[in-house]
């Protein structure tokens, strides 16, 4: 193989964009990521009311426990900028430094779910991970300026957060810290579908201009061939 898993794909809190056509596979390439980053990650699946899953999607194979997996319509994601306006004024101290106030201030305008799922994976260990899918869904409520302060008030909870993105690829996706481009169409030949990395880590598998066949990386490999044929 040409490039093997390091062992540990991200060393702290970390914000990652998956982008591609292909919802399975981008589903696939993130459960590997996170399972192999985190065995205890958590899932949100941002799904419509009445959304069929394909019959290929991890999420259809029931491979995430379902204590660790949570189906939010869109609405339920909206960030919530009233209540982060009232819950400011309650817990900011006045020598807090404006740095500080700006990642509270973020983070209240986080949507109670998502503050929820946050607020249970502290750990003193290393980072735990949290998986976004279908984030396109969501793309009328998050403007382009809205994502690199949410993103930041995330990684200041201690969280890994990979975000799939299954539709065209926009300027929004420059403010997360690793940006993967995954082609492929047919699920039954995922070995050779690509991963291409165009913004990433300075080193390792996954380092800024890398591309690999999925055949090719340890940590993707391994993963999809224990439930894919």
């Amino acid at each position: 193989m040409s490039e093997p898993n390091a062992g540990v794909l991200f060393k702290g809190p970390t914000s990652v964009v998956l982008i591609g056509d292909n919802r399975p596979l981008l589903n696939w390439v993130a459960y590997a990521m996170a399972s192999t980053s985190d065995p205890g990650f958590l899932w949100v699946d941002v799904r419509a009311p009445g959304g069929v899953v394909a019959e290929t999607d991890p999420l259809a194979r029931e491979v995430i426990p379902k204590e660790r997996l949570a189906v939010e319509r869109p609405s339920a994601l909206v960030p919530d900028h009233t209540r982060a306006n009232v819950g400011v004024s309650a817990v900011v101290r006045t020598d807090e430094p404006p740095e500080s106030l700006q990642v509270l201030l973020d983070f209240l305008r986080l949507p109670e779910q998502t503050q929820a799922v946050l607020s249970t994976m502290a750990s003193a260990g290393r980072p735990r991970v949290a998986v976004l899918s279908n984030a396109q869904r969501l793309g009328g409520y998050y403007p382009v300026e809205s994502v690199g302060p949410l993103l930041r008030a995330i990684q200041s909870t201690g969280v890994i957060t990979i975000i799939t993105f299954a539709d065209a690829p926009n300027d929004g996706r420059f403010l997360f810290d690793v940006v993967i481009h995954v082609a492929g169409h047919d699920m039954a030949n995922w070995r050779e579908a690509t991963l291409r990395v165009e913004k990433g880590l300075p080193d390792g598998p996954l380092r800024t201009g890398s591309e690999h066949r999925l055949r090719d990386l340890d940590f993707v490999a391994n993963v999809l061939a224990q439930h894919l044929p």
